[in-house]
């Protein structure tokens, strides 16, 4: 019986990762994608000042 290979998610973020920073366009891609979020975030820091 063959063994069955877990397949894992880390080496797709390490990708994503990678191509992040190493390549302009998806970086500023990225960083419109998560710019609304992280200021969600920070709408909702209940331990702001």
């Amino acid at each position: 019986m063959a063994a069955r290979r877990k397949r894992s998610v880390a080496p797709y973020v390490a990708l994503v990762v990678a191509l992040i920073i190493f390549v302009p366009a998806a970086r500023e891609t990225a960083l419109e994608l998560l710019t609304p979020l992280l200021d969600l975030l920070k709408d909702l820091n209940p331990f702001r000042a």
